[in-house]
């Protein structure tokens, strides 16, 4: 009878471990797709917007679930978990709200956190910098493939502005596209990335790039931008009902964008 009881008890404890192992397991297989889905990121040319509301849906339900995960008994079945194996359990669970949380509140298109307006106020700031700081360029002259600082072309130029302030732009203007937070025509702000097709790109195709510096009550606005050879990097009023406002494509926001 006591080698009948002890190969039950070895049963037992062989079953409690493989449960726990699979259930550790499944833990870590659903944590590292939670993970992937929370920061995924939308493929180029996609619905921005869209992506911003499925992220804050999925951010919702994974701290309701990652919750609720923390505070439950530390047995399944009936089988009680090793207390190491629940303990890992629940920080990886608080790991999740807290990612989880973070997520809903970067993404959330209806509430307005604790600190926010402050954010904008900084980023209010920090755009007056860059303004302030492009304006120093003006009249620095235009040269293709360059990127500063005695000479620019358009798309070296607000790369050269944003890396000072510690935004990494792609180095040519159709790339440049690829990024950010698209932004239609009567939603601009300073700071954010006109783009325009050019004699060389062909239409319909990026080859120009600008920085918004004011916004008007009208909707219009200025930007800066290094413009040609023969003028260098200057100011220029948009719509323009002229060059600009033909060739226009659209605007992208990299500060404050998704």
């Amino acid at each position: 009878m006591e080698g009948l009881s002890i190969n039950c008890d070895l049963a037992a404890t062989t079953k409690k471990r493989n449960f726990a192992m699979h259930s550790s397991e499944k833990a870590n297989e659903c944590t590292n797709q939670i993970l992937i889905i929370i920061n995924m990121q939308a493929p180029s040319g996609s619905n921005q917007s869209m992506t911003r509301y499925t992220r804050y849906i999925l951010a919702i339900i994974t701290t309701i679930a990652c919750t609720a995960m923390a505070g439950a008994e530390p047995s399944v079945n009936g089988y009680p978990l090793p207390a190491n194996h629940f303990k890992s359990v629940v920080d990886t669970s608080e790991a999740l709200v807290r990612h989880a949380y973070e997520s809903a509140r970067e993404n959330s298109p209806f509430a307005t956190f604790e600190g926010e307006t402050a954010a904008s106020d900084d980023s209010t700031e920090l755009i007056d910098k860059m303004k302030d700081f492009a304006a120093t360029f003006l009249g620095t002259r235009y040269r293709l493939g360059a990127a500063g600082p005695k000479q620019f072309d358009c798309s070296g130029f607000v790369g050269y502005v944003y890396r000072n302030f510690g935004f990494n732009l792609h180095r040519d203007s159709r790339s440049q596209y690829l990024q950010g937070e698209r932004v239609e025509k009567d939603q601009l702000k300073p700071g954010d990335l006109l783009f325009f097709s050019s004699r060389s790109s062909g239409k319909g195709r990026v080859g120009h790039v600008a920085m918004v510096v004011d916004v008007n009550e009208d909707g219009s606005c200025r930007f800066i931008h290094a413009s040609s050879s023969r003028k260098g990097v200057v100011y220029q009023n948009f719509p323009d009902n002229g060059y600009y406002s033909r060739h226009y494509i659209g605007a992208k926001r990299i500060i404050g964008s998704i």
